[in-house]
């Protein structure tokens, strides 16, 4: 067997960068080469761009389908005979909402179109009967806007008020248990919230995602802000303001062009940008937001750079990608707790702690609580009163049962909203193979329930899917052996591995790595590099190479979450990392 020696490695580095630079001397075609990987990265990188969207408009919708179904539940409270509606009841609600969602505005259209309850007092009143988000919703489709000026004044990212700003909304239809229409219901969203969703190519100098309208206008913030203001092209920011168009000849660039078209393509060779500047990009457009999505990289940059990263920029690549990684777990498990702190305040859920009297609104209450589950995808909802007993489930086998000892319950009950470390499973549930198992690895989202005097009424638990944190950690694949995993604080695995049949086949695992795998070096029977370090709170890397939890030399990144106490790692095969070339496995790591 050929041993792999440090010394060994950079001559094989050494080597192969003079190959490289051999080869382009002798054969021209070596940048084409770079170029169609690095549209092929590109294009990875757009369409798990525009899988994050989508995403995002999905849970938009979802949040307002589950806010319209809880609204009638306040018709008591707001319709009082001879008496004005009293709407605060609602209204702090939608505050509540608006607050914790990060929306500009929450508000309530009667069928006629007139603005009845705001977080703005002063839109209530207002007729929006005219608004395509009022038209659509009325009809009964969940209706998502393109990105416009605001016709009201509105709040923008300096905090002052601005006529025209930039807003897009989401609205549903209001309907009772008759299905009689009392109203439609809007959310004015923050449009930098879709901002942020934009991945940054942080570890490049130019390179760039951002959107399109049907007009071929920026919808979100640009690399070269700054720049653009200098040069006049844009006053305050590039959404709605900037023309994606060629400078130099006023033209719509190529990207856009082919984009506005409801084409998927790219240009390897070179284009000019909205800056004048030569760029590679990739080009899709969304049909159902009627949106285009744009990545890019100066071809100066692109074709340049690309010669000098290989040990060095590796690493870099898998750094990027681990934060970007940390930072969607952390995004999702935010999602969590706002998930459960929003139903611990329906009034419904308040009302559940306390039991439910006739079989009626038993199958009332179930039915509120699937309706919870399925639309965001939880495995089950509970709600325990105040002594810790279960009042309400979709999980049948958990009614009644005392759960004041779990974590989830006590830790709730200190710190208002917790999230469990992953955990096996103490009751049957559906494991990933559709069957019902016990030990099956599960992760609570837990809240306190409060009376109308803030007292402590009990406590709401969701079951996360773990499957989902897999999906996370499995989003993108880093070649042929890269993988990221999560482990808890004693250094088990709580995701999948991307080897998990060769594990089975040498008797490592029995089902799945999630709370069965150590990730021990099985050669020294001690814990991995990477996890004995991430364990120690430290982020770090190791370049050199190091022996995974399957005997096999790797490099290596690796953080420590103190918030939920996971560790993040990410890891390539040697062989295969200093095998290839950045070019042929990836700079949308790199990105």
């Amino acid at each position: 067997m050929f041993k792999l020696t440090k010394s060994t490695i950079a001559t094989l580095i050494s080597f192969s960068l003079l190959s490289m630079f051999v080869v382009k001397m002798a054969f021209p075609d070596t940048l084409s080469i770079i170029r169609e990987g690095i549209v092929r990265d590109l294009q990875g990188i757009t369409r798990k761009q525009a899988e994050i969207i989508t995403a995002w408009v999905d849970a938009r919708k979802k949040d307002i389908r589950v806010t319209a179904h809880n609204l009638p539940a306040y018709r008591n409270a707001v319709i009082r005979e001879d008496k004005e509606p009293d709407f605060s009841k609602p209204l702090e609600y939608l505050t509540f909402l608006k607050n914790i969602y990060h929306y500009k505005e929450v508000f309530i259209v009667n069928p006629m179109g007139a603005v009845i309850v705001s977080t703005d007092k002063s839109n209530v009143g207002k007729d929006v009967s005219s608004a395509q988000y009022f038209q659509e919703a009325v009809k009964g489709k969940t209706f998502f806007s393109d990105i416009m000026p605001s016709t009201v004044p509105v709040e923008n990212e300096f905090g002052e008020q601005e006529l025209g700003l930039p807003t897009m909304f989401v609205s549903t239809q209001v309907t009772n248990e008759k299905m009689d229409v009392l109203g439609v219901l809007v959310f004015r969203l923050d449009v930098n919230e879709l901002i942020k969703l934009i991945i940054p190519m942080k570890a490049t100098e130019t390179g760039e995602t951002y959107l399109i309208n049907k007009d071929g206008y920026m919808l979100t913030a640009s690399r070269f802000t700054n720049n653009l203001k200098e040069e006049g092209f844009i006053k305050k920011r590039t959404t709605l303001e900037l023309k994606v168009a060629n400078p130099k000849t006023g033209n719509l660039t190529q990207a856009v062009q082919q984009c506005l078209k409801g084409a998927e393509g790219y240009n390897d060779t070179g284009y000019l940008d909205y800056r004048g500047t030569s760029v590679i990009g990739n080009w899709m457009w969304l049909p159902y937001l009627n949106w285009g999505l744009i990545a890019e990289i100066d071809i100066d940059e692109a074709c340049n750079e690309v010669r000098k990263f290989f040990q060095e920029t590796t690493i870099k690549n898998l750094r990027g990608f681990m934060h970007r990684q940390v930072n969607v777990l952390k995004m999702c498990m935010e999602g969590h707790k706002n998930n459960v702190a929003s139903v611990a305040r329906k009034p419904q859920t308040v009302h559940f702690a306390k039991g439910v009297a006739s079989v009626d609104e038993f199958v009332n209450a179930l039915n509120y609580l699937e309706f919870i589950r399925d639309e965001y995808g939880y495995k089950g909802i509970f709600v325990c009163d105040s002594a810790g007993i279960v009042k309400l489930s979709t999980e049948k086998n958990l009614v009644s049962m005392d759960v004041s000892k779990e974590n989830y319950f006590t830790e709730a009950k200190k710190r208002g909203v917790f999230v469990s470390d992953v955990m096996p499973s103490t009751t049957l549930i559906l494991n990933e193979f559709g069957k019902m198992e016990r030990n099956v690895p599960t992760l609570f989202v837990s809240a306190v329930i409060k009376d109308g005097d803030d007292a402590f009424a009990g406590v709401v638990v969701l079951r996360v899917d773990t499957m989902e944190l897999n999906k996370l950690m499995q989003s993108a694949e880093i070649g042929e052996s890269g993988e990221t995993y999560l482990i808890n604080s004693d250094g088990v695995l709580i995701t999948e591995s991307r080897f998990v049949i060769e594990l089975k086949r040498k008797e490592m695992i029995k089902t799945r790595t999630a709370l069965e795998l150590k990730g021990i070096n099985p050669k020294s029977g001690r814990l991995t590099k990477g996890i004995a370090e991430c364990l120690s709170g430290t982020e770090g890397y190791d370049v050199t190479g190091y022996p995974d939890y399957r005997g096999v030399p790797v490099i290596g990144t690796w953080c420590w979450i103190p918030e939920y106490e996971w560790g993040v790692l990410v890891e390539i095969d040697l062989d295969e990392a200093f095998r290839k070339s950045s070019a042929f496995w990836g700079i949308k790591q790199y990105f």
